[in-house]
């Protein structure tokens, strides 16, 4: 009866029965459930925060990660994405990150130097098609200096493509068909709309949403959600175009060409 149970408890969910044989922190514990009562919501949230106790407040973010979760288990999945992000993209790398827990779909990109950061398995997503440039970063987990633990799934999109140098935090999701230039910066809880475009050295600050076809344009800092369709621009941005109306005709140009016949055939 009891082999029958663990090896129902592997085929079912491998991931649960792998992680019991390791010593589980109370806050990936926390984690861990979060994660299985969200998959029941029918709008699964994309990120979750919470408060370290006072002890645990007080230590660094090196130390914190190491006791945050499961620790044999996270140092070997922190070899692997290593491992993988010296490689170029190919079956190994991509069998590594799926080892590590990474999502991976087909005609993924990933170039190396890429930093991959899964807390849970699942939790970073590639979807068909999209590409991340060299030196990318993708972090599930943030600590702040209040205590406070901000973690989060990661989405990208569909054909999507992701510069070099970006750096893309907990809770973000990128749409379909996206493009975001280098050094670009995305807080933690920000949703990218299909088809944006996000320009080279932008900063997108927490929890807003770029609306779908919307433009930010190099530099920018987006405080503020944009509407979709919208061009912004400069620190904080702009609105400098609506795409909406780009293609209107203005009232003066239209021209009846029936107008002069109906005139003369009056007189």
């Amino acid at each position: 009866m009891t082999s029958k149970y663990w090896l129902e408890e592997l085929l079912s969910n491998p991931r649960d029965f792998i992680d019991s044989f390791y010593k589980q922190g109370k806050y990936y514990q926390k984690i861990r459930t979060w994660d299985k009562n969200n998959k029941k919501r029918q709008n699964p949230r994309s990120y979750y925060v919470f408060t370290l106790d006072n002890e645990d407040a007080t230590k660094n973010a090196t130390f914190s990660t190491y006791e945050f979760g499961i620790k044999e288990h996270m140092i070997n999945r922190g070899y692997l994405t290593k491992i993988a992000s010296l490689l170029p993209m190919s079956q190994a790398k991509e069998n590594l990150l799926k080892l590590a827990g990474v999502q991976i779909e087909e005609n993924v990109f990933i170039a190396p130097e890429v930093t991959i950061d899964p807390i849970l398995r699942g939790w970073i997503k590639f979807r068909k098609g999209a590409s991340i440039g060299w030196g990318a970063k993708c972090f599930n987990h943030l600590f702040e200096e209040n205590g406070k633990i901000l973690v989060g799934y990661i989405d990208i999109g569909e054909e999507s493509s992701i510069g070099g140098f970006v750096t893309i935090t907990p809770g973000v999701t990128i749409g379909k068909k996206v493009s975001i230039g280098a050094e670009v910066v995305i807080a933690p809880g920000v949703t990218i709309g299909d088809h944006a475009k996000i320009g080279a050295g932008s900063f997108i600050t927490p929890f807003i949403t770029i609306g779908e076809s919307a433009e930010v344009m190099m530099g920018s800092v987006v405080t503020e959600s944009i509407p979709p369709n919208t061009k912004v621009a400069g620190n904080p941005a702009k609105i400098v175009e609506n795409k909406t109306n780009r293609n209107k005709p203005k009232l003066d140009l239209i021209v009846n060409p029936n107008i002069e016949k109906s005139d003369k055939a009056s007189m």
